[in-house]
């Protein structure tokens, strides 16, 4: 960065941060971890600093007009007026700036301006459409969702003199741990162009002693957060609402189990619009054997999938997400003859008196089987796990109700589809049956036909 007399004083993980965000191969940068962290310290640094450097690159002088070069925010304005806000006027030196409230905007050194604010408003966020920025910083990233910065990275394009920035176009998102976008984007699936460094109290000198030892203590009886807070682990981390854990999961892959005759089924979760996929799930009790996944096609194509699939298991039962097109599927389905477990998640649970509806029922079960150690599965996939650990519950009318499939769609930055397709089959398991039992059943069954014919002829006085 540009030579200053600011010095802003950054930590280790801090500076780490910083040099990946001048590297013009990193598009985003996720600074995350738990309070103490100083995670508003190194946005605010790093908005001036930044700024400072593209004063340097480009020339610029003081002007009646200076160009919005960046932003800086939260997902609610008065958050970052009250927080954020003072954390700038604490550590950037008051004569580099002024500050315009009504504008939201901050002048450096009568140069550049900084546009600043919430996403929860929209005046605000209209701005974004016809914004240029070069640069946003945004702080507690967990409260937003990947929806709500869509426009401030198509504001991402700013050029002066049709030369972009040295740096290149950068966001920065500091946050606290969650189960949300932030996790799949910048910790399970990061792309080359993006960077995850954890925020930990013990690389911060200026906490307080024993601070560590705080944090220990007030989360003693929620050891994930611990693993996230002190040790910047965020794949542990779940809501204490949460139907399925983690734990649960791991002493799933623990456990064996064979059943002499297992039962089979084929699960499928369709996609309903373009960006959404499809989950075609081989199970064996509660194994997953296989998995299939594909983007958006006709419902022939997904019915014929299961038909082949359905056949390859022996002709099993075929679960099927009933709801939308899903409905399409389960028709063309029964019309080639294959029996159809159609599940409609807004249904009436058949324990009404204590779920909501047919989902929650599914998911609650699900919970269950894996807390009371019924379920025996060891497919790893961490987007599985991801999903089964997302939602959450909460009580309607005095009864059980699971977190909406949007909401957690808005967290996760994609639709739990797998996890969605391993609680129908569960929940459906009890209807479907071991092809090879049938097999043996259809053959006793002809038997005992058979037998009887025969003691019929035997007992026939005309046969006498």
């Amino acid at each position: 960065m540009v030579a200053t007399l600011f010095n802003p004083d950054l930590s280790y993980r801090q500076t780490e941060a910083s040099d990946f965000l001048e590297d013009p191969e990193i598009k985003e940068l996720l600074y995350g971890g738990a309070k103490g962290g100083g995670k508003s310290h190194l946005g605010c640094a790093w908005v001036f600093l930044e700024s400072l450097d593209i004063i340097e690159q480009f020339g610029l002088k003081p002007s009646k007009k200076p160009p919005v070069i960046g932003w800086m925010g939260r997902k609610q304005g008065v958050d970052f007026n009250d927080t954020t806000l003072e954390t700038w006027k604490t550590i950037i030196p008051e004569d580099q700036y002024v500050i315009r409230t009504q504008d939201k905007e901050i002048i450096i050194r009568g140069t550049v301006k900084l546009a600043f604010g919430g996403l929860d408003a929209g005046k605000d966020v209209n701005k974004f459409n016809s914004a240029q920025f070069m640069f946003f910083f945004l702080d507690q990233a967990e409260e937003a969702t990947e929806d709500d910065i869509g426009e401030l990275r198509a504001a991402l394009r700013m050029t002066i003199d049709d030369t972009p920035p040295r740096h290149g176009f950068t966001a920065l998102f500091t946050a606290n741990p969650r189960a949300c976008w932030l996790v799949t984007t910048f910790v399970d699936k990061c792309a080359a162009n993006r960077r995850f460094v954890p925020a930990l109290p013990s690389d911060n000198p200026h906490l307080p002693p024993g601070y560590e030892d705080t944090l220990r203590t007030a989360f003693a009886h929620r050891p994930e957060l611990i693993e996230a807070y002190l040790h910047g682990n965020w794949k542990v981390f779940e809501a204490d609402n949460a139907i399925i854990r983690r734990q649960w999961i791991r002493e799933a892959a623990l456990r064996s189990r064979k059943a002499p005759y297992p039962r089979k089924l084929v699960v499928c979760d369709v996609a309903r619009f373009g960006d959404d996929v499809t989950i075609i799930m081989d199970m064996e009790e509660t194994e997953i054997t296989r998995v299939e996944e594909y983007g958006f096609k006709p419902t022939t194509y997904t019915a014929a999938r299961l038909f082949i699939r359905q056949k390859a298991l022996g002709g099993c039962l075929v679960v099927v997400d009933d709801t939308g097109v899903g409905g399409g599927v389960t028709d063309q389905l029964r019309e080639m003859g294959v029996q159809v477990f159609a599940f409609n998640g807004a249904e009436a649970a058949v324990d009404a008196e204590h779920y909501y509806n047919r989902r929650a029922e599914a998911w609650w079960l699900a919970g269950q089987g894996f807390a009371m150690g019924d379920i025996c599965q060891h497919y790893e996939d961490e987007e599985l796990v991801q999903d089964l650990t997302a939602p959450t519950y909460d009580y309607r009318v005095g009864r059980i109700l699971v977190e909406p499939k949007d909401k957690i769609k808005e967290r996760l930055g994609r639709s739990p589809n797998k996890g969605d397709a391993y609680v129908m089959g569960a929940y459906a398991l009890p209807q479907a049956w071991s092809p090879e039992k049938r097999a043996m059943d259809k053959t006793a069954r002809r038997r005992w036909r058979r037998d009887k014919a025969d003691r019929r002829v035997e007992l026939d006085p005309m046969a006498m």
